[in-house]
Protein backbone atom coordinates (compact mmCIF):
# COMPACT_ATOMS: atom_id res chain seq x y z
CA UNK A 1 0.00 0.00 0.00
CA UNK A 2 0.70 3.52 -0.49
CA UNK A 3 3.53 5.43 2.56
CA UNK A 4 2.77 7.88 4.35
CA UNK A 5 4.02 11.45 3.04
CA UNK A 6 6.82 13.38 5.56
CA UNK A 7 5.14 16.49 6.34
CA UNK A 8 8.33 18.61 5.13
CA UNK A 9 7.80 17.53 1.88
CA UNK A 10 3.97 19.10 1.50
CA UNK A 11 5.46 22.33 2.39
CA UNK A 12 5.63 25.06 -0.50
CA UNK A 13 8.26 25.02 -2.17
CA UNK A 14 8.63 28.53 -2.62
CA UNK A 15 8.75 28.82 0.90
CA UNK A 16 12.09 26.27 0.78
CA UNK A 17 14.06 28.05 -1.85
CA UNK A 18 13.66 30.56 -4.71
CA UNK A 19 15.28 28.34 -7.15
CA UNK A 20 13.23 27.80 -9.86
CA UNK A 21 11.12 24.59 -9.42
CA UNK A 22 7.87 22.49 -10.95
CA UNK A 23 5.32 20.65 -8.29
CA UNK A 24 6.07 16.88 -9.08
CA UNK A 25 2.67 16.54 -10.75
CA UNK A 26 5.09 17.94 -13.76
CA UNK A 27 7.65 14.94 -14.26
CA UNK A 28 9.15 12.77 -16.06
CA UNK A 29 6.42 10.75 -17.91
CA UNK A 30 3.48 12.93 -17.34
CA UNK A 31 0.55 12.70 -19.80
CA UNK A 32 -1.22 16.42 -20.16
CA UNK A 33 -4.61 16.86 -20.99
CA UNK A 34 -5.84 17.25 -24.84
CA UNK A 35 -7.70 19.86 -26.39
CA UNK A 36 -8.94 21.85 -23.21
CA UNK A 37 -5.96 23.83 -22.29
CA UNK A 38 -2.78 22.64 -20.36
CA UNK A 39 -1.47 24.30 -17.27
CA UNK A 40 1.91 24.50 -16.30
CA UNK A 41 2.79 26.25 -13.37
CA UNK A 42 5.38 26.33 -10.23
CA UNK A 43 7.96 28.67 -8.35
CA UNK A 44 10.52 30.94 -9.11
CA UNK A 45 12.31 34.10 -8.01
CA UNK A 46 9.49 36.66 -7.44
CA UNK A 47 9.17 39.17 -10.29
CA UNK A 48 11.33 37.39 -12.69
CA UNK A 49 10.27 36.10 -15.96
CA UNK A 50 9.45 32.32 -16.61
CA UNK A 51 9.47 31.38 -19.67
CA UNK A 52 7.93 27.56 -20.51
CA UNK A 53 8.41 25.55 -24.16
CA UNK A 54 6.41 22.65 -25.41
CA UNK A 55 4.76 20.84 -28.21
CA UNK A 56 6.62 23.97 -30.80
CA UNK A 57 5.42 26.71 -28.60
CA UNK A 58 6.84 29.45 -25.84
CA UNK A 59 4.91 30.94 -23.21
CA UNK A 60 6.45 33.63 -20.56
CA UNK A 61 4.73 35.03 -17.69
CA UNK A 62 6.09 36.78 -14.78
CA UNK A 63 6.48 35.29 -11.05
CA UNK A 64 4.34 36.82 -8.34
CA UNK A 65 5.52 38.77 -5.45
CA UNK A 66 5.29 35.16 -3.69
CA UNK A 67 7.37 33.57 -6.62
CA UNK A 68 4.09 31.38 -8.24
CA UNK A 69 4.23 31.71 -11.99
CA UNK A 70 1.83 29.75 -14.48
CA UNK A 71 1.09 29.35 -18.16
CA UNK A 72 -1.48 27.72 -20.41
CA UNK A 73 -0.84 25.64 -23.53
CA UNK A 74 -4.22 26.04 -25.48
CA UNK A 75 -6.03 23.31 -27.47
CA UNK A 76 -3.28 20.94 -27.17
CA UNK A 77 -3.43 18.09 -29.60
CA UNK A 78 -2.90 14.24 -28.50
CA UNK A 79 0.02 12.94 -29.59
CA UNK A 80 1.91 9.69 -28.52
CA UNK A 81 5.43 10.83 -28.90
CA UNK A 82 7.04 11.41 -25.79
CA UNK A 83 8.29 15.66 -25.97
CA UNK A 84 10.32 17.73 -23.82
CA UNK A 85 8.94 20.06 -21.70
CA UNK A 86 11.27 23.21 -21.01
CA UNK A 87 10.98 25.93 -18.03
CA UNK A 88 13.88 28.76 -17.76
CA UNK A 89 14.02 31.91 -15.69
CA UNK A 90 17.22 32.91 -17.27
CA UNK A 91 19.42 31.13 -14.41
CA UNK A 92 17.65 27.91 -13.44
CA UNK A 93 16.11 25.56 -16.05
CA UNK A 94 13.76 22.46 -15.57
CA UNK A 95 13.65 19.79 -18.24
CA UNK A 96 10.75 17.22 -18.16
CA UNK A 97 10.85 14.52 -20.12
CA UNK A 98 8.65 11.90 -22.60
CA UNK A 99 5.61 14.14 -22.02
CA UNK A 100 2.77 12.97 -23.65
CA UNK A 101 -0.47 14.80 -24.70
CA UNK A 102 -3.62 12.56 -24.42
CA UNK A 103 -6.85 12.19 -22.00
CA UNK A 104 -6.07 12.43 -18.27
CA UNK A 105 -8.28 11.19 -15.22
CA UNK A 106 -8.54 11.87 -11.82
CA UNK A 107 -9.07 8.45 -9.44
CA UNK A 108 -10.15 9.28 -6.19
CA UNK A 109 -12.20 7.51 -2.99
CA UNK A 110 -11.01 5.04 -0.30
CA UNK A 111 -9.59 1.88 -0.74
CA UNK A 112 -11.57 -0.02 -3.01
CA UNK A 113 -9.62 2.74 -5.40
CA UNK A 114 -6.37 2.40 -4.02
CA UNK A 115 -6.87 -1.38 -4.36
CA UNK A 116 -3.81 -2.47 -6.45
CA UNK A 117 -4.03 -4.55 -9.72
CA UNK A 118 -1.55 -7.42 -8.21
CA UNK A 119 -4.54 -8.08 -5.59
CA UNK A 120 -7.53 -7.97 -8.09
CA UNK A 121 -9.43 -11.22 -10.04
CA UNK A 122 -6.85 -12.11 -12.79
CA UNK A 123 -3.44 -10.16 -11.43
CA UNK A 124 -0.83 -13.02 -12.87
CA UNK A 125 -1.70 -12.96 -16.33
CA UNK A 126 -2.95 -9.27 -16.48
CA UNK A 127 0.27 -8.01 -15.16
CA UNK A 128 2.69 -10.31 -17.17
CA UNK A 129 0.75 -8.40 -20.77
CA UNK A 130 1.10 -5.08 -19.13
CA UNK A 131 3.04 -3.73 -22.07
CA UNK A 132 1.49 -0.26 -23.16
CA UNK A 133 3.61 2.80 -22.37
CA UNK A 134 0.67 4.88 -23.51
CA UNK A 135 -1.39 4.30 -20.34
CA UNK A 136 0.34 5.79 -17.27
CA UNK A 137 -0.63 5.95 -13.88
CA UNK A 138 0.21 8.83 -11.30
CA UNK A 139 1.67 6.77 -8.62
CA UNK A 140 0.68 8.64 -5.34
CA UNK A 141 1.51 8.92 -1.76
CA UNK A 142 -0.83 9.42 1.33
CA UNK A 143 -0.98 12.74 2.92
CA UNK A 144 -3.51 14.97 4.91
CA UNK A 145 -2.15 18.01 6.14
CA UNK A 146 -3.88 20.48 8.37
CA UNK A 147 -4.25 23.79 5.34
CA UNK A 148 -3.71 23.43 1.45
CA UNK A 149 -0.74 22.47 0.06
CA UNK A 150 1.10 23.13 -2.87
CA UNK A 151 3.16 19.55 -3.49
CA UNK A 152 3.09 16.17 -2.44
CA UNK A 153 4.77 13.20 -3.65
CA UNK A 154 4.31 10.68 -6.40
CA UNK A 155 5.71 9.86 -9.64
CA UNK A 156 4.92 8.63 -13.03
CA UNK A 157 4.52 5.26 -14.11
CA UNK A 158 4.36 3.66 -17.04
CA UNK A 159 2.39 0.64 -17.71
CA UNK A 160 4.58 -2.50 -18.17
CA UNK A 161 5.26 -5.72 -15.92
CA UNK A 162 7.56 -4.30 -13.61
CA UNK A 163 5.10 -1.68 -12.62
CA UNK A 164 1.72 -2.35 -13.12
CA UNK A 165 1.21 -4.03 -9.86
CA UNK A 166 0.91 -1.24 -7.90
CA UNK A 167 -1.66 0.85 -9.91
CA UNK A 168 -5.25 1.64 -8.71
CA UNK A 169 -6.82 -1.40 -10.44
CA UNK A 170 -9.89 0.65 -11.18
CA UNK A 171 -8.21 3.24 -12.49
CA UNK A 172 -5.83 1.30 -14.78
CA UNK A 173 -9.20 -0.59 -15.84
CA UNK A 174 -10.77 2.03 -16.74
CA UNK A 175 -7.71 3.86 -18.55
CA UNK A 176 -7.14 1.04 -20.10
CA UNK A 177 -10.70 0.51 -22.34
CA UNK A 178 -10.36 4.44 -23.24
CA UNK A 179 -6.92 3.49 -24.62
CA UNK A 180 -8.56 0.76 -26.32
CA UNK A 181 -11.70 2.83 -27.87
CA UNK A 182 -10.47 5.99 -28.06
CA UNK A 183 -6.77 5.24 -29.43
CA UNK A 184 -4.84 8.15 -27.87
CA UNK A 185 -2.76 7.93 -24.20
CA UNK A 186 -4.07 8.18 -21.13
CA UNK A 187 -2.93 9.36 -17.64
CA UNK A 188 -4.71 7.93 -14.43
CA UNK A 189 -3.53 10.14 -11.32
CA UNK A 190 -4.39 8.75 -8.06
CA UNK A 191 -5.26 10.30 -5.04
CA UNK A 192 -7.12 7.70 -2.55
CA UNK A 193 -6.71 6.35 0.59
CA UNK A 194 -8.22 3.86 2.16
CA UNK A 195 -10.87 4.00 4.75
CA UNK A 196 -11.63 7.75 4.84
CA UNK A 197 -14.70 9.05 4.37
CA UNK A 198 -16.22 11.89 1.77
CA UNK A 199 -15.98 15.23 3.58
CA UNK A 200 -11.91 14.20 4.10
CA UNK A 201 -11.59 15.19 0.20
CA UNK A 202 -13.71 18.44 0.38
CA UNK A 203 -12.14 21.44 1.14
CA UNK A 204 -13.01 23.18 4.21
CA UNK A 205 -14.54 26.49 2.89
CA UNK A 206 -17.14 24.09 0.51
CA UNK A 207 -17.95 22.06 3.49
CA UNK A 208 -18.71 25.32 5.55
CA UNK A 209 -21.16 26.24 3.13
CA UNK A 210 -23.24 23.08 3.38
CA UNK A 211 -25.52 22.52 6.05
CA UNK A 212 -25.15 18.61 6.16
CA UNK A 213 -21.84 19.19 7.20
CA UNK A 214 -22.18 21.08 10.21
CA UNK A 215 -22.02 18.15 12.69
CA UNK A 216 -18.85 17.07 11.02
CA UNK A 217 -17.28 20.36 11.55
CA UNK A 218 -18.16 20.59 15.00
CA UNK A 219 -16.84 17.32 15.40
CA UNK A 220 -13.44 18.16 14.45
CA UNK A 221 -13.17 21.85 15.99
CA UNK A 222 -14.23 20.02 19.41
CA UNK A 223 -11.15 16.88 18.76
CA UNK A 224 -8.66 19.51 17.58
CA UNK A 225 -9.34 22.42 20.12
CA UNK A 226 -9.09 19.41 23.10
CA UNK A 227 -6.07 18.09 21.62
CA UNK A 228 -3.28 18.12 24.21
CA UNK A 229 -0.54 15.77 22.78
CA UNK A 230 0.89 15.27 26.06
CA UNK A 231 -2.00 13.88 27.64
CA UNK A 232 -2.90 11.84 24.46
CA UNK A 233 0.80 10.05 24.75
CA UNK A 234 0.85 9.40 28.59
CA UNK A 235 -2.81 7.44 28.09
CA UNK A 236 -1.08 5.57 24.85
CA UNK A 237 2.17 4.50 27.24
CA UNK A 238 -0.64 3.48 29.66
CA UNK A 239 -2.34 2.03 26.99
CA UNK A 240 0.30 -0.06 25.45
CA UNK A 241 1.33 -1.24 29.04
CA UNK A 242 -2.20 -3.02 29.75
CA UNK A 243 -1.97 -4.54 26.28
CA UNK A 244 1.78 -5.84 26.85
CA UNK A 245 0.19 -7.75 30.19
CA UNK A 246 -2.97 -8.40 27.68
CA UNK A 247 -0.58 -10.32 25.39
CA UNK A 248 1.00 -12.22 27.86
CA UNK A 249 -1.69 -13.36 29.37
CA UNK A 250 -3.25 -14.96 25.91
CA UNK A 251 0.34 -16.38 25.08
CA UNK A 252 -0.04 -18.45 27.98
CA UNK A 253 -3.22 -20.29 27.07
CA UNK A 254 -4.05 -18.51 23.51
CA UNK A 255 -7.70 -19.00 24.26
CA UNK A 256 -9.95 -16.61 22.89
CA UNK A 257 -8.86 -14.11 20.22
CA UNK A 258 -5.53 -12.05 20.52
CA UNK A 259 -5.88 -9.12 21.90
CA UNK A 260 -5.01 -6.03 19.65
CA UNK A 261 -2.71 -2.79 20.63
CA UNK A 262 -3.50 0.02 20.74
CA UNK A 263 -4.05 2.84 18.05
CA UNK A 264 -1.14 5.25 18.49
CA UNK A 265 -3.02 9.42 18.90
CA UNK A 266 -3.03 10.96 16.15
CA UNK A 267 -3.72 14.89 15.92
CA UNK A 268 -7.16 15.65 14.69
CA UNK A 269 -5.89 18.58 12.77
CA UNK A 270 -4.12 15.95 10.22
CA UNK A 271 -6.09 12.84 11.06
CA UNK A 272 -7.31 11.61 7.63
CA UNK A 273 -10.45 10.65 8.73
CA UNK A 274 -11.19 14.27 9.82
CA UNK A 275 -12.77 16.90 6.92
CA UNK A 276 -10.90 18.35 4.41
CA UNK A 277 -7.50 16.86 5.38
CA UNK A 278 -6.55 14.62 2.42
CA UNK A 279 -8.05 17.67 0.24
CA UNK A 280 -5.58 19.68 2.01
CA UNK A 281 -3.12 17.38 1.08
CA UNK A 282 -3.69 15.46 -1.81
CA UNK A 283 -6.39 17.72 -4.11
CA UNK A 284 -5.13 20.98 -3.58
CA UNK A 285 -1.63 20.23 -4.88
CA UNK A 286 -3.24 19.51 -8.20
CA UNK A 287 -5.65 22.07 -8.49
CA UNK A 288 -5.87 23.14 -12.26
CA UNK A 289 -4.42 20.14 -13.43
CA UNK A 290 -5.75 19.89 -16.78
CA UNK A 291 -8.16 16.89 -17.00
CA UNK A 292 -10.77 15.28 -18.52
CA UNK A 293 -13.11 14.35 -15.59
CA UNK A 294 -12.52 12.27 -11.96
CA UNK A 295 -13.91 8.68 -10.94
CA UNK A 296 -14.70 8.16 -7.12
CA UNK A 297 -15.03 4.92 -5.23
CA UNK A 298 -15.84 5.74 -1.44
CA UNK A 299 -18.91 5.22 0.38
CA UNK A 300 -18.09 2.52 3.06
CA UNK A 301 -17.05 5.32 5.49
CA UNK A 302 -19.75 7.11 5.37
CA UNK A 303 -22.26 4.06 5.93
CA UNK A 304 -21.04 3.78 9.53
CA UNK A 305 -20.87 7.30 10.22
CA UNK A 306 -24.27 8.34 10.87
CA UNK A 307 -23.87 10.36 7.42
CA UNK A 308 -25.56 8.33 5.40
CA UNK A 309 -28.84 10.45 4.90
CA UNK A 310 -26.59 13.14 3.74
CA UNK A 311 -24.09 11.53 1.64
CA UNK A 312 -26.10 12.91 -2.03
CA UNK A 313 -25.51 16.39 -0.33
CA UNK A 314 -21.71 15.35 1.27
CA UNK A 315 -20.69 14.13 -2.67
CA UNK A 316 -22.70 16.46 -4.69
CA UNK A 317 -20.86 19.52 -2.53
CA UNK A 318 -17.71 17.52 -3.42
CA UNK A 319 -17.95 17.37 -6.96
CA UNK A 320 -19.03 21.26 -6.95
CA UNK A 321 -16.40 22.11 -4.93
CA UNK A 322 -13.63 20.48 -7.35
CA UNK A 323 -15.41 22.12 -10.48
CA UNK A 324 -15.28 25.29 -9.08
CA UNK A 325 -11.59 24.59 -8.12
CA UNK A 326 -10.33 23.60 -11.66
CA UNK A 327 -13.06 26.25 -13.24
CA UNK A 328 -14.51 23.10 -15.46
CA UNK A 329 -17.26 20.85 -15.84
CA UNK A 330 -15.28 17.51 -15.08
CA UNK A 331 -16.73 14.95 -16.00
CA UNK A 332 -17.41 12.30 -12.39
CA UNK A 333 -18.02 8.93 -12.92
CA UNK A 334 -18.58 6.71 -9.30
CA UNK A 335 -19.25 3.46 -8.40
CA UNK A 336 -22.57 2.38 -6.34
CA UNK A 337 -21.14 0.27 -3.55
CA UNK A 338 -20.84 -3.23 -3.52
CA UNK A 339 -23.12 -5.95 -2.58
CA UNK A 340 -21.70 -6.84 0.96
CA UNK A 341 -21.79 -8.52 4.29
CA UNK A 342 -24.47 -11.94 5.34
CA UNK A 343 -27.59 -12.04 2.33
CA UNK A 344 -30.67 -10.95 4.22
CA UNK A 345 -33.68 -13.09 4.09
CA UNK A 346 -36.06 -10.97 5.60
CA UNK A 347 -38.23 -7.75 3.88
CA UNK A 348 -37.94 -3.83 5.34
CA UNK A 349 -34.31 -4.44 6.51
CA UNK A 350 -32.58 -0.81 7.11
CA UNK A 351 -29.09 -0.25 6.77
CA UNK A 352 -26.70 2.77 6.42
CA UNK A 353 -25.37 0.86 3.61
CA UNK A 354 -28.31 0.58 1.88
CA UNK A 355 -28.97 4.22 1.99
CA UNK A 356 -25.84 5.58 0.73
CA UNK A 357 -26.76 2.91 -2.11
CA UNK A 358 -29.57 4.52 -2.46
CA UNK A 359 -28.34 7.81 -2.17
CA UNK A 360 -25.44 7.60 -4.53
CA UNK A 361 -28.71 6.96 -7.54
CA UNK A 362 -30.47 9.78 -6.44
CA UNK A 363 -27.50 11.69 -7.00
CA UNK A 364 -27.76 11.19 -10.64
CA UNK A 365 -30.54 13.29 -10.66
CA UNK A 366 -28.54 16.10 -8.93
CA UNK A 367 -25.57 16.18 -9.91
CA UNK A 368 -24.84 16.97 -13.98
CA UNK A 369 -22.14 14.98 -15.72
CA UNK A 370 -22.12 12.24 -13.71
CA UNK A 371 -22.52 8.29 -14.45
CA UNK A 372 -22.91 5.99 -12.08
CA UNK A 373 -21.47 1.80 -12.44
CA UNK A 374 -23.86 -0.41 -10.29
CA UNK A 375 -21.85 -3.51 -8.80
CA UNK A 376 -24.19 -5.24 -7.01
CA UNK A 377 -23.88 -8.45 -8.51
CA UNK A 378 -19.71 -8.74 -7.82
CA UNK A 379 -19.25 -7.91 -4.71
CA UNK A 380 -18.72 -10.69 -2.00
CA UNK A 381 -20.43 -11.72 1.87
CA UNK A 382 -17.30 -11.61 3.64
CA UNK A 383 -14.75 -8.98 2.03
CA UNK A 384 -15.42 -5.00 1.46
CA UNK A 385 -13.00 -5.03 -1.02
CA UNK A 386 -14.33 -7.19 -4.25
CA UNK A 387 -11.59 -9.11 -6.42
CA UNK A 388 -13.28 -8.03 -9.46
CA UNK A 389 -11.94 -4.47 -10.61
CA UNK A 390 -11.75 -4.88 -14.40
CA UNK A 391 -15.73 -4.89 -14.60
CA UNK A 392 -16.07 -1.77 -12.10
CA UNK A 393 -13.86 0.14 -14.53
CA UNK A 394 -15.52 -1.26 -17.79
CA UNK A 395 -18.69 0.29 -16.71
CA UNK A 396 -17.57 3.31 -15.45
CA UNK A 397 -15.45 3.60 -18.58
CA UNK A 398 -19.01 2.67 -20.63
CA UNK A 399 -20.52 6.13 -18.85
CA UNK A 400 -17.26 8.31 -20.41
CA UNK A 401 -17.08 6.42 -23.68
CA UNK A 402 -20.80 7.76 -24.58
CA UNK A 403 -21.00 11.12 -22.98
CA UNK A 404 -17.24 12.06 -23.15
CA UNK A 405 -16.31 10.82 -26.49
CA UNK A 406 -19.38 9.93 -28.26
CA UNK A 407 -19.20 6.56 -28.55
CA UNK A 408 -21.96 4.88 -29.81
CA UNK A 409 -23.79 1.33 -29.06
CA UNK A 410 -22.64 1.17 -25.24
CA UNK A 411 -25.27 0.42 -22.76
CA UNK A 412 -23.85 2.47 -20.46
CA UNK A 413 -25.66 1.38 -17.28
CA UNK A 414 -27.76 -1.48 -15.59
CA UNK A 415 -31.73 -0.31 -15.23
CA UNK A 416 -32.54 2.71 -12.80
CA UNK A 417 -35.81 3.60 -11.34
CA UNK A 418 -37.72 6.38 -13.06
CA UNK A 419 -40.96 6.27 -11.65
CA UNK A 420 -44.01 4.16 -10.08
CA UNK A 421 -48.00 4.60 -11.52
CA UNK A 422 -50.51 2.65 -8.93
CA UNK A 423 -53.17 0.30 -11.14
CA UNK A 424 -55.72 -0.97 -8.13
CA UNK A 425 -53.77 -3.43 -6.10
CA UNK A 426 -50.46 -3.37 -8.09
CA UNK A 427 -47.56 -0.70 -8.96
CA UNK A 428 -46.30 -0.33 -11.76
CA UNK A 429 -42.18 0.15 -11.81
CA UNK A 430 -40.59 2.19 -15.06
CA UNK A 431 -36.96 2.37 -15.44
CA UNK A 432 -34.31 4.21 -17.75
CA UNK A 433 -31.83 2.04 -19.75
CA UNK A 434 -34.37 -0.26 -19.31
CA UNK A 435 -33.71 -1.81 -23.29
CA UNK A 436 -34.21 -5.91 -23.26
CA UNK A 437 -35.18 -6.07 -18.94
CA UNK A 438 -35.21 -9.93 -18.40
CA UNK A 439 -34.08 -11.84 -15.38
CA UNK A 440 -30.73 -12.88 -15.43
CA UNK A 441 -31.25 -16.06 -14.52
CA UNK A 442 -34.66 -16.84 -16.30
CA UNK A 443 -36.35 -17.16 -13.26
CA UNK A 444 -38.89 -15.25 -11.54
CA UNK A 445 -38.20 -11.76 -10.45
CA UNK A 446 -36.97 -11.55 -7.24
CA UNK A 447 -35.97 -8.97 -3.90
CA UNK A 448 -39.05 -6.74 -4.74
CA UNK A 449 -41.16 -5.84 -1.41
CA UNK A 450 -44.33 -3.97 -1.28
CA UNK A 451 -45.86 -2.03 1.52
CA UNK A 452 -49.23 -1.28 2.28
CA UNK A 453 -51.14 1.38 4.19
CA UNK A 454 -49.48 0.26 7.09
CA UNK A 455 -45.92 0.89 6.16
CA UNK A 456 -44.84 -2.76 6.88
CA UNK A 457 -42.93 -4.21 3.88
CA UNK A 458 -43.87 -7.87 2.84
CA UNK A 459 -41.93 -9.77 -0.42
CA UNK A 460 -43.80 -8.96 -3.23
CA UNK A 461 -44.17 -10.98 -6.98
CA UNK A 462 -43.28 -9.72 -9.64
CA UNK A 463 -43.19 -9.82 -13.54
CA UNK A 464 -42.08 -7.66 -17.05
CA UNK A 465 -44.53 -6.71 -19.37
CA UNK A 466 -42.01 -4.74 -22.14
CA UNK A 467 -39.76 -1.70 -20.41
CA UNK A 468 -41.50 -1.94 -17.12
CA UNK A 469 -42.01 -4.50 -14.02
CA UNK A 470 -45.57 -5.14 -12.44
CA UNK A 471 -45.35 -5.64 -8.40
CA UNK A 472 -48.02 -7.12 -6.42
CA UNK A 473 -48.84 -9.12 -3.23
CA UNK A 474 -52.17 -10.79 -2.74
CA UNK A 475 -52.37 -9.81 0.18
CA UNK A 476 -51.66 -5.95 0.04
CA UNK A 477 -55.23 -4.35 -1.88
CA UNK A 478 -53.75 -0.74 -1.59
CA UNK A 479 -50.14 -0.26 -2.11
CA UNK A 480 -48.01 2.48 -0.99
CA UNK A 481 -44.43 1.57 -1.84
CA UNK A 482 -42.33 -0.77 -4.07
CA UNK A 483 -38.71 -1.47 -2.76
CA UNK A 484 -35.88 -3.65 -4.66
CA UNK A 485 -32.35 -4.57 -3.85
CA UNK A 486 -33.17 -3.08 -0.61
CA UNK A 487 -30.32 -4.52 1.44
CA UNK A 488 -26.43 -4.73 2.26
CA UNK A 489 -26.35 -8.04 0.08
CA UNK A 490 -29.67 -8.67 -1.77
CA UNK A 491 -28.90 -12.02 -2.95
CA UNK A 492 -31.13 -13.45 -5.92
CA UNK A 493 -31.85 -9.91 -7.04
CA UNK A 494 -31.99 -10.93 -10.89
CA UNK A 495 -32.92 -7.70 -12.84
CA UNK A 496 -31.03 -6.58 -15.72
CA UNK A 497 -30.97 -5.41 -19.15
CA UNK A 498 -30.06 -6.72 -22.47
CA UNK A 499 -26.31 -5.62 -21.91
CA UNK A 500 -26.15 -7.88 -18.63
CA UNK A 501 -25.83 -4.80 -16.32
CA UNK A 502 -27.85 -5.59 -12.91
CA UNK A 503 -30.52 -3.08 -11.92
CA UNK A 504 -29.47 -0.63 -9.11
CA UNK A 505 -31.62 -0.91 -5.71
CA UNK A 506 -34.33 1.66 -5.35
CA UNK A 507 -37.39 2.66 -3.15
CA UNK A 508 -40.28 4.48 -4.57
CA UNK A 509 -40.31 6.63 -1.04
CA UNK A 510 -38.91 10.20 -1.25
CA UNK A 511 -35.52 10.52 0.54
CA UNK A 512 -34.56 10.66 4.36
Amino acid sequence: MKRFLPILLCLSPGLLSAKLKLPVIFSDGAVLQQETGAKIWGWSDAGVSVTASFDGKNLTTKATSDGFWSVTFPGLKANAKGQELKVTNGKDNVLVKDVLIGEVWLASGQSNMEWRVSNSDGAKEEIANAKDPLLRVFVSANAATATPQTDWSGSWERTQPDKTGSFTAVGYYFGKRIREEVGVPVGVIECSWGGKPVEAFTSESALKALPEAKGLLERKAKAVAAWDPKAANATFEKQKKAYRQKLEAWQKDKKGRQPRGPRKPEDPAVNPSMSSTIFNGMIAPIVGYGARGALWYQGESNANRGSATAYEELLGCMIKDWRTRWGSDLAFYYVQLANYRQPSTQPGIESDWVIVQDEMRRALKSIPHSGMAIINDIGAANDIHPRNKKDVGDRLARWSLAQDYGKTGHVISGPLYAGAEKNGAKMVISFEHADGLKSRDGGPLKRFEMAGEDGVWHWAQAKLEEDKVIVWNDKIQKPSKVRYAWAENPEGANLVNNAGLPASCFTTEPAK
